[in-house]
């Protein structure tokens, strides 16, 4: 709780004066009917106060200094179904906030904190439901003062704070990464002639959860044959051939922080003399892309020169024609390479 603590008083340190920020947490999601599917909390709430429920609401505000936590009520009722719920009594004493209160006085309570609030930092579009509330909450802060607050995306001030990870976030994700290693392993060695997608993604998520990860980062991508060529696929229901490759895209997720490991290879154990030669030249670019990646270098330069090194390889293979310029200039690459060389990871992926 003291890391918790010591990041939102970061936090609360670059807010401007008469300023707020709001985190809400993520929306509860229905499969069908009544049936919930697994809860995925807010990843900035995590960051910033460690709270897993949904129905919460964080805020933060300069002046006045307030640290304020609203959470859902004691429900007996519902506790019999989904398990105990914190309430805002237990969740202050144990959370270390300065005030909590239940998520239904929200704008009551939100709005004689930021009475005199010039600047408020909030993310639209993420849960509808809090949207309306913030909404309501501005309007109600306009009628009082004849002058709404400006509004900033709550991005630009965690954002900037994630993207520097801890000794003990880093440790955590290294965890995540040695789970996922071990998972991949285990999938490979059962990888043949006849297996299903979907039998190799069971098999990923036995070996996570026997390692004690949380669930998948995301949703796994188990594509075989020309599946994967599609770059998101996660329906995992084919059977693996003999001759074809097998994409596996996947990691664990452990106390929150992310892993994501990607590899391809032959379903029956052996490359074809084709598959070999690609497999090796684009293993060749890799290896030299990551010796690229150093402190002050921009992710658009590694990008630029990642988009070269593979055109020529298209090129070489035929799969493009042309001129090297015309080919990046036109963006034609796009056809076989149409996103980023990589991404960020953390708590996200």
């Amino acid at each position: 709780m003291k890391m918790y603590q010591a990041r939102r008083t970061k936090l609360q340190k670059t807010l401007p004066p008469h300023s707020a920020l709001i985190v809400p947490s993520w929306p509860e999601a229905l499969i069908s009917w009544d049936v919930e599917g697994l809860y995925r909390p807010s990843k900035d709430m995590i960051y910033l106060s460690g709270f897993e429920e949904p129905h919460s609401i964080l805020l933060i505000s300069s002046s006045p200094s307030k640290q304020v936590l609203f959470t859902q009520k004691k429900d007996s009722k519902k506790e019999v179904w989904t398990g105990p719920i914190y309430g805002p009594d237990k969740a202050g004493e144990v959370f270390g906030m300065d005030s909590t209160y239940p998520s239904s006085e929200f704008c009551q309570v939100a709005r004689q904190i930021l009475k005199d609030v010039k600047h408020l930092y909030y993310s639209f579009g993420v849960n509808p439901k809090w949207d309306q509330k913030v909404n309501t909450l501005i309007q109600n802060l306009k009628q009082a003062k004849k002058l709404a607050p400006s509004l900033h995306d709550s991005l630009r001030l965690i954002a900037p704070l994630r993207m520097q990870k801890s000794k003990q976030e880093i440790t955590l994700i290294k965890k995540a990464v040695e789970i996922s290693t071990l998972a991949h392993i285990e999938v490979m060695k059962n990888t043949k002639p006849g297996v299903s997608e979907g039998a190799l993604h069971g098999l990923f998520l036995y070996e996570i959860k026997k390692q004690g990860a949380d669930q998948e980062a995301y949703p796994g991508i188990f594509a075989s044959g020309l599946n994967g060529c599609t770059l998101h696929y996660i329906a995992n229901k084919r059977q693996a051939l003999n001759k074809e490759m097998l994409l596996v895209d996947a990691g664990a997720e452990y106390k929150h922080y992310a892993s994501d490991i990607t590899r391809t290879y032959p379903i029956n154990g052996k490359f074809s003399v084709t598959q070999k030669k690609l497999y090796t030249k684009l293993l060749k670019i890799q290896k030299k892309m990551i010796k690229s990646l150093k402190p002050g270098v921009c992710f658009s330069t590694i990008q630029k020169a990642l988009t070269k090194e593979l055109s020529i390889l298209m090129l070489e293979q035929g799969f493009l024609k042309g001129t090297l310029q015309d080919i990046v200039k036109t963006q034609k690459y796009k056809k076989y390479f149409p996103h980023t060389f990589g991404h960020l990871l953390g708590l996200d992926v």
